[in-house]
């Protein structure tokens, strides 16, 4: 594809900015998978709106680099240029990155954004921090030189606490300049976006998905990136959810840290994508990613169980001395009670080919009430062919399932549930890139259900019938009842029924 913008259309005060001309829609269509090729049209306008719809002064120089690129660039190249220019879209081109719905040319240019060469910010990197904490040699603290990291909002920076007898080397996470400025006015821009397909969902034949309410609660969870003080709060409930865990790290905190800037431990090692290990370690380094971050929230005691918001590889780290290290806390959900026990009954329901009961299940998770019962059947009946014929429905069956009825319905699941499915997308594209499947994921999971729920048999024996107050959220009710549907449910599959 080659674009034909030209540097007389850059007009002082004004800015014609041709971005139809860049964000070419077939190009678009070839990224998609083949089921999805009728979502080229809305991408591309979402993507124009968004960019005619910053400053100009944005416009000018953002089209400034795309016109210097050699007119036979391809879309996928300047669609990276652009991610990185743009915080959102950032954001947006790590969770993609390792997405294999998508072409593989997309993803490579994406890949990059997990972990960005560090840009020169001068001066104004350490005068922050000087402003945040202070005299940095009064505090025993050297400056180690250049920054070694840089995400879509912050730079990292290396130091050595000379008085610490614990935490020696450490790093500074610090806001990039003037990014609170520039990250909340795109994130109001993302939520227009969303109003503007609302507008056009006729036009643009898309489901009246509520678009800009979802883009909303995506907005909401991103301006978390900036609350480094709230990340504070997250790493260390992080080291207490996994402090049990020792294939597990979490960087420790320093005491150098401010509501502007985190000062942690300094981890070394490799992202886990990029570790050179022979295709069994690999593996077995994708079954512990699977256990750290799935089977470990979902299977947690908790009532409120964290799980990690933006676990793309840059943020997984495999140690020097083998374990995996997350890192970034800043974008963290949770998965309640209540939403663990509904997961669970719709895979039981799925077992036992129970489709109206799946029905009932999904709306008790719709925040909006507007999903119809005669659209949410279709959907399910559609999802419980494959177990009709012998498949077991897991976990990747249950999002799946849930990806499909926000889609073709009016279905509308709260931020951390559509969190939840961001996170295992993101996942299963990291566990797949290390050698993993999605046998190997639902293997662990299963795994890990079945070592939980044998600890909990004891207890099991006083617990009342009815009690979910277990890992697995199974009440002994629910084994039951499951067990003596199980005869019909597999009768139906040998006859070949389906209702």
């Amino acid at each position: 594809m080659s674009m034909t913008v030209d540097s007389g259309q850059l007009w002082h005060g004004t800015t014609f900015v041709f971005w139809n001309e860049i964000i070419d829609e077939a190009a678009i269509g070839k990224f998609l998978p083949a089921e999805h090729a009728q979502l080229a049209r809305p991408i591309k306008e979402a993507l124009v709106v968004f960019l005619r719809s910053l400053p100009q002064r944005w416009q000018q120089s953002i089209l400034a680099e795309q016109i210097k690129l050699p007119p036979t660039t391809t879309l996928a190249v300047r669609l990276g240029h652009l991610a990185r220019r743009c915080p959102v879209l950032h954001k947006l081109g790590q969770v993609l990155a390792r997405d294999d719905r998508l072409s593989e040319e997309l993803r490579r240019e994406l890949r990059p954004l997990e972990s960005l060469p560090p840009a020169d910010h001068g001066h104004e990197l350490r005068d922050a921090l000087v402003h945040e904490l202070g005299d940095l040699e009064a505090r025993g603290v050297t400056w180690l030189g250049p920054p070694i990291a840089e995400a879509s909002v912050a730079v990292v920076l290396p130091f050595r606490d000379e008085r610490s007898t614990t935490l020696r080397d450490g790093v500074f996470k610090v806001l990039k300049p003037n990014i609170e400025e520039r990250l909340e006015l795109e994130l109001e821009v993302f939520s227009d976006v969303g109003a503007h397909l609302d507008e056009r969902c006729t036009e643009l034949q898309i489901p009246p998905l509520d678009y800009q309410d979802a883009f909303e609660q995506v907005r909401d969870k991103l301006r978390w990136e900036m609350r480094l003080q709230q990340e504070q709060r997250h790493l260390t409930d992080a080291a207490r959810f996994y402090r049990n865990d020792h294939e597990v790290q979490i960087p420790r905190l320093s005491e150098h840290c401010s509501p502007r800037v985190t000062a942690m431990e300094r981890i070394y090692g490799a992202k886990v994508t990029d570790y050179v290990a022979c295709a069994a370690e690999r593996k077995r380094i994708a079954r512990v990613v699977s256990r750290t971050l799935l089977a470990s929230p979902i299977y947690a005691k908790q009532s409120q169980a964290m799980f990690h918001g933006d676990p793309h590889a840059g943020n997984l780290l495999y140690t020097c001395d083998g374990k995996l290290a997350l890192l970034d806390w800043s974008l963290v959900s949770y998965l309640g009670e209540s939403e663990r026990i509904v997961m669970t009954q719709i895979v039981l329901a799925a077992i036992t080919l129970d489709a109206q009961s799946i029905v009932s299940l999904l709306r008790t998770l719709d925040s909006t009430s507007r999903a119809s019962r005669q659209d949410l059947q279709t959907v399910v009946d559609k999802w419980l062919r494959p177990i009709h014929r012998g498949q077991l429905p897991g976990l990747l069956w249950l999002v799946g399932l849930m990806d499909d009825v926000t889609q073709a319905t009016r279905l509308r699941m709260g931020p951390d549930m559509m969190m939840f499915r961001k996170s295992l997308h993101t996942l299963t594209g990291v566990v797949r890139d290390l050698g993993g499947t999605d046998a190997d994921i639902e293997a662990t999971l299963l795994r890990e259900f079945v070592l939980r729920f044998a600890s909990e048999l004891p207890t099991r024996w006083l617990a009342y019938p009815t009690s979910r107050a277990f890992a697995t959220r199974l009440s002994n009710f629910d084994l039951t009842t499951t067990a003596l549907r199980w005869p019909l449910a597999t009768a139906q599959r040998l006859c070949g029924g389906e209702g």
